[in-house]
């Protein structure tokens, strides 16, 4: 099995309400440990930044589900890889519920909005998924 790695942004089509959300990882935490998926979600108002990690038919599957999802507009792939390690090995789904305030120490990825995931340079987007996850307020351990 290929391990991969896809990071992708996306423009919410509407705020997200903490139920929403909560809905979301709990299809999330079952869906992803029953693929072999880890990863990391971090939302604001208006983007959601995302990153997986596993085989990779199971992770092109799920990102086309991702792309198709009417919650969104503008899905846009930041990042695909083959990894050598998993950022995320015992997470089936990390999560930071505040995207606006990510990455303070840099002004050039910030618009009107806040954190804007679309202006990160996609060879600098790993680092910035790592530092949110430093910042993870709810972080779900595999089963």
């Amino acid at each position: 099995m290929k391990l991969t790695r896809l990071i992708y942004a996306s423009t919410l089509a509407e705020p997200m309400s903490k139920a929403d959300v909560e809905q979301i990882l709990a299809a999330s935490r079952q869906r992803n440990n029953d693929l072999g998926i880890t990863g990391y979600l971090c939302v604001s108002p208006s983007h959601a930044l995302q990153c997986l990690e596993g085989g990779r038919h199971s992770v092109n599957k799920l990102y086309n589900h991702i792309v198709r999802d009417s919650r969104h507009a503008d899905v846009t792939l930041l990042r695909y890889i083959e990894a050598w390690r998993r950022l995320f090995p015992v997470w089936d789904m990390g999560f930071t519920p505040d995207l606006s305030t990510a990455a303070p120490q840099s002004a050039r990825w910030h618009d009107e909005s806040g954190f804007n995931p679309y202006l990160v340079e996609s060879d600098l987007v790993e680092n910035v998924i790592e530092a949110l996850c430093e910042r993870s307020e709810r972080v779900e351990l595999r089963a």
